[in-house]
């Protein structure tokens, strides 16, 4: 009975869901601080607004209101607080319709070293953030985070 209890609270934590089961090769980070950011999608025929759910050096989850098709590739720039990057070349990689917006995956098959290194260090501070919170720490939050302009944890100071 404790392992099945133990087991459900790991599955519904969020500290290990994303940073201990994820088998992802890059750790992710939410965006969503009121309602997202903004990014537009090139393919090679028109553009796509869409709001950044997450991403990592890998990839990101969008939500648009255009469906674009799987295996297109596509380019964008992100402008989100202390994230400018270069033009990243991607590929949706899947594309599912939910209520009314389509939710969209793209994998980055080209994107600058130094961009990559800068969202790799964002996901690592706040995935760090997410761990001394659940093992119950008390110095958690510094402003010299680089997640620290999108974190809206109650533990921010």
């Amino acid at each position: 009975n404790f392992l099945q209890n133990g087991k459900k609270n790991i599955k519904n934590n969020f500290f290990w869901r994303n940073c201990m089961l994820n088998k992802r090769r890059h750790p992710r980070f939410p965006v969503i601080k009121d309602f997202g950011h903004a990014v537009s999608i090139g393919t090679e025929k028109e553009t796509f607004p869409g709001i950044i759910l997450n991403f990592s050096a890998g990839g990101m989850l969008l939500l648009m209101y255009s469906d674009i098709p799987v295996n297109a590739e596509v380019s964008l720039m992100i402008n989100i607080p202390k994230m400018e990057t270069k033009k990243i070349l991607g590929k949706v990689m899947r594309s599912k319709f939910k209520n009314t917006m389509w939710e969209i995956g793209l994998e980055f098959i080209e994107i600058d070293t130094l961009d990559s290194k800068k969202i790799n260090r964002m996901a690592i501070d706040f995935n760090d953030c997410e761990t001394k919170i659940a093992l119950g720490a008390l110095d958690i939050c510094k402003k010299e985070c680089s997640y620290y302009v999108l974190c809206d944890k109650k533990q921010k100071i």
